[in-house]
């Protein structure tokens, strides 16, 4: 995992990575943000209604998630018991970094 995270935060265009636990701790990683636990938990909350509203709309197994937003986009990715939460700049190269994840 160490190694996935290393490669994300190479890349120009990442701003942070972090892998959460599905109960919002953060295992590794860095945002660069002073409110890194609160967005571990945030991100873990997202994600969990993300996945009940794609099995509501019964549109089979999520894969990943993009969010954009007018400075960027948010990513995540389930890897194993973990969420990979990636956040990058505006005007990105998404498909590299989707590649890395």
């Amino acid at each position: 995992m160490e190694t996935i995270l290393q490669r994300l935060t190479d890349l120009d265009d990442v701003s942070g990575a972090i892998l959460v636990g599905k109960d919002g701790l953060i295992v590794t990683g860095t945002l660069h943000s002073e409110d890194e636990e609160v967005i571990g938990a945030m991100s873990a909350a997202a994600f969990g209604s993300i996945t009940n509203f794609i099995d509501q709309m019964s549109s089979g197994e999520m894969h990943h998630v993009i969010i954009e937003t007018k400075d960027g986009t948010i990513q995540f990715e389930e890897v194993g018991d973990l969420i990979l939460v990636v956040t990058t700049n505006k005007g990105s190269n998404l498909g590299r970094v989707r590649i890395e994840m």
